[in-house]
């Protein structure tokens, strides 16, 4: 048996506003506000901001603690990241890393590359200042993967959400060379958006 479904211009208009967000240039891609803020309360429950690192007691019962193999951490990367690029949704996971990076509030440059040193994320250094762009070494997310194009959007958004604490102004943050890509390190080119008056 075979159910078809017809939308009326409207009924079609009204979800594809509640599932699809525009640009200002015209690209549509997925909805995910409510999965930014699931995900963004998720990584708070668990953050010690003290330590800054996160206490798995706070949102599990596990009896069976510390790190999953990293290997296994990237394999399920590399899947996730195949499957989000098939969505069309890789900003996403720009605006979970935003949304807890800004929540990390880092005075410093020094508070965020300890940080991501404490949770194995990677080593930061600034590679140059003009322009302004910010190299992870040893980077957890995609050391050891292969692929064409940059696939750290998640720490993209994270060091856009904490350079803005640090530098007090809106930032946009690109990911211009990945370890993914065969390169030494990833590297992040940090813009500064001049506000317009």
């Amino acid at each position: 048996m075979q159910i078809h479904l017809k939308f009326n211009k409207e009924l079609g208009e009204f979800f594809e506003d509640i599932l699809c967000k525009e640009d200002n240039i015209g690209n549509k891609f997925p909805n995910d506000d409510k999965l930014v803020c699931e995900v963004v309360e998720h990584l708070k429950k668990g953050f010690n901001r003290e330590k800054m690192t996160f206490d798995e007691e706070k949102y599990t019962d596990r009896k069976i603690k510390g790190y999953i193999p990293l290997e296994i951490f990237r394999i399920m990367i590399y899947i996730l990241m195949k499957k989000i690029k098939e969505r069309g949704s890789e900003i996403t996971l720009y605006e979970m890393g935003y949304e807890f990076g800004k929540f990390l509030e880092p005075k410093n440059f020094r508070e965020l590359k300890k940080f991501f040193r404490k949770n194995n994320l990677g080593i930061l250094e600034i590679e140059s200042r003009k322009p302004l762009i910010i190299k992870v070494k040893e980077c957890a997310m995609c050391g050891g993967l292969e692929e064409k194009e940059p696939m750290c959007h998640f720490d993209a958004g994270l060091l856009a959400g904490a350079m803005e604490c640090i530098l007090k102004k809106t930032v946009v943050v690109n990911e211009i060379k990945c370890m993914a890509q065969g390169y030494d390190a990833c590297y992040f080119e940090i813009e500064i958006i001049k506000n317009k008056k």
